[in-house]
């Protein structure tokens, strides 16, 4: 059975909300996907699982990199923030008040997802030991602590990695300065070198403004939005500074650190001044060497070819549905051609979504110039034959494809293809692509982009393939081996004083 890696994927959002429902009795409980009831479409309103433990055991994803993300203040506090919620991401209302607990904020928040995924009661905030091999039955996975976690590779690993810097903070959301400073540094200090469970990286900020760094817009709000007092939406604006003093004091704590721990930086999400900024002075040394491996983890390619040409792309709904964009979504959350080969040049990785919206889905033009370019590889006569929902997996196939072979094509080497992998983004709430609504689809999409490699790619200019690999080699390293041989170069973990304990 093949094996398979993801570098971005939510575990427990769902287990942590609505713990003890059905479905939710503990980690392992899930909600299966069913064709005939369920349609990929958003599952943040608990339909069905994304990517659940025992889906992950069963389908053979040896390598799951977990985010761990407390939700942030856009759906707080107000019913108009949870309205916002309501219409943005299809949660019900009802749902949206379990999201937030009283006076919890992101530190306790986070580490109360983390005690969905570990089984462990009580305040765990200041808890150095959590059990880190979980089982039920005949299913086993474990939380990787030590490098000899890494190299097994029969057995199902979770790597830790947390989504936003506001889950380092226990203080109000809108704290900043050196009261904020003190606080997330205290609490990444304790999990670098006290708790048995390894972070191996971290994304710097989210959907709202924490006080550290410039995020990107990325909620397609409706125009309507601009006209009502809602407060929440000051929260989605980007702040003026790319890295305040906190968010540099974090990016030094991360980073300078010694191997065993290095927190890689994640810059899904950052804005692209920030971005920018972070390749040309924060990520190197003295000599020009790399401090670290760069991580985009759950990514699109914008197709803009500069910084300046992506940060000019206006930040509105219908934005990305202009004739002028023929391809992609060029929002600036994704990642435009100049950064690709930073990327690269660092060794890092760039994992490509699995969400309709960051491969482009909502671009019309992209998606009638796909869809003429399938009727044509695959001829009208059996087009026309095809279903509705047949077609659509075939198009959000050849997008997905498209955002691979085009990221591939601008970083411009041989070396680009041990870049590129997974990073669904599931149960992230999202809409993921009709041909992988979820991980029990790895090995059905990975065959699809094999036997229909010829017909699925849209740009044949936007394609090299390197003397002595072929196609199913190549996919193969998308879907398993770049992440593999990544996390074997670059964890360095060591036992110390900690017990793998079992449970």
């Amino acid at each position: 059975m093949r094996k398979y890696a993801d570098l971005h994927l939510h575990l427990a959002l769902k287990h942590l909300v609505n713990k003890g429902e059905k479905g939710r009795a503990n980690i392992w409980d899930r909600i299966p996907y069913d064709t005939k009831i369920n349609k990929p479409n958003r599952a943040s309103s608990d339909r069905y699982d994304q990517s659940d433990l025992t889906s992950l055991v069963e389908n053979n994803v040896k390598i799951a990199v977990i985010a761990l993300h407390p939700v942030e203040i856009i759906a707080k506090k107000s019913w108009e923030n949870r309205l916002i919620g309501k219409f943005i991401f299809g949660f019900e209302l009802e749902r949206l008040k379990k999201w937030t607990i009283d006076k919890v904020n992101g530190f306790s928040l986070m580490n109360k997802e983390l005690a969905v995924i570990t089984g462990d009661e009580g305040d765990i905030n200041t808890a150095e030991i959590l059990n880190s091999t979980l089982r039920n039955k005949n299913l086993q996975a474990k939380i990787a602590c030590t490098r000899e976690d890494i190299l097994n590779e029969e057995e199902t690993k979770l790597i830790l990695t947390i989504e936003g810097a506001h889950a380092l903070s226990n203080l109000p959301y809108d704290a900043s300065g050196d009261e904020l400073k003190k606080e997330v540094l205290k609490n990444l200090q304790f999990l670098q070198f006290k708790r048995n469970l390894p972070i191996f990286a971290l994304t710097l900020c989210h959907f709202a403004n924490n006080r550290m760094f410039k995020q990107s817009w990325a909620l397609p709000l409706p125009r309507i939005v601009n006209i009502l007092p809602i407060t929440a939406k000051n929260e989605l604006q980007p702040p003026k500074e790319n890295f305040n003093n906190v968010g540099l004091a974090v990016l030094n704590q991360c980073l300078n650190q010694p191997l065993d721990k290095r927190i890689l930086i994640d810059l899904k999400h950052l804005h692209i001044d920030a971005r920018k900024e972070f390749y040309e002075l924060h990520i190197r040394n003295e000599d020009g060497s790399y401090k670290a491996p760069i991580l985009a983890s759950h990514c699109g390619v914008s197709g803009q070819a500069t910084f300046e040409n992506a940060g000019a792309v206006p930040n509105i709904k219908r934005e990305g549905k202009k004739k002028k964009y023929q391809r992609f979504n060029p929002w600036a959350i994704n990642f435009c051609d100049e950064e690709l080969k930073y990327i690269m040049a660092s060794k890092g990785l760039f994992g490509i979504s699995l969400d309709q919206r960051i491969l482009g889905t909502a671009n019309d033009e992209y998606y009638r110039n796909i869809e003429c370019h399938l009727k044509t590889t695959y001829t009208k006569e059996v087009w026309k034959k095809f279903t509705k929902k047949v077609r659509i997996t075939y198009i959000h196939a050849a997008m997905f494809l498209d955002n691979l072979l085009y990221a591939v094509h601008k970083m411009g080497k041989v070396e680009a293809w041990d870049i590129v992998c997974i990073g669904s983004d599931f149960d992230g709430i999202i809409d993921p692509i009709d041909c992988c609504p979820t991980v029990a689809y790895f090995t059905s999409f990975e065959d699809l982009l094999i036997s229909d490699f010829d017909k699925l790619r849209y740009e044949k200019g936007d394609i090299f393939i390197p003397e002595g690999y072929s196609i199913k080699e190549l996919i193969r390293k998308v879907f398993y081996e770049n992440i593999n041989e990544f996390m074997r170069n670059n964890i360095h973990w060591s036992p110390g004083s900690i017990e793998n304990l079992l449970i």
